[in-house]
């Protein structure tokens, strides 16, 4: 009996990390509104990023996005950037937009990939967006 009861215990426990990590996952880009772009022959549905507070959480601790997604930077000025992989899980291809055109993409690895190591990646240029994909 003891034996039952230690067993329903550890599922019950068990299925509350469970359901704790998924809130957590699910709730990191709950604040943020979505909209969709184009940039050349793909549509892409993202999350906007147009607060301080939201640009540099960005993607940090997601673990997937769907396909054809991401999320756009929308900063207020022109300006060099810089973006790092710190706490980023997924793999990310970084756009630079400047006046609505793309000035450059850049590869930025996961912080796991990295094996750890914080990598940051410079704009090719003043840059007034910047849309992650993974």
């Amino acid at each position: 009996m003891l034996k039952k009861i230690l067993i329903i215990l550890i599922l019950l426990i068990l299925g509350g990390v469970l359901y704790v990590a998924y809130t957590m996952e699910t709730q990191l880009l709950a604040g943020y509104d979505t909209k969709s772009i184009r940039i050349g022959n793909v549509e892409l549905e993202v999350f906007v990023a147009d607060t301080q507070e939201k640009r540099t959480q960005g993607l940090m601790n997601v673990s997937t996005l769907e396909p054809d997604s991401g999320m756009i930077f929308i900063f207020p000025e022109s300006s060099p950037r810089k973006f790092w992989n710190k706490n980023t899980m997924l793999d990310l291809d970084i756009i630079w937009i400047a006046e609505e055109r793309v000035v450059g993409v850049s590869a930025l690895p996961s912080i796991t990939r990295s094996s750890g190591q914080i990598i940051t990646m410079p704009s090719p240029q003043a840059i007034d967006q910047v849309v992650e994909v993974s």
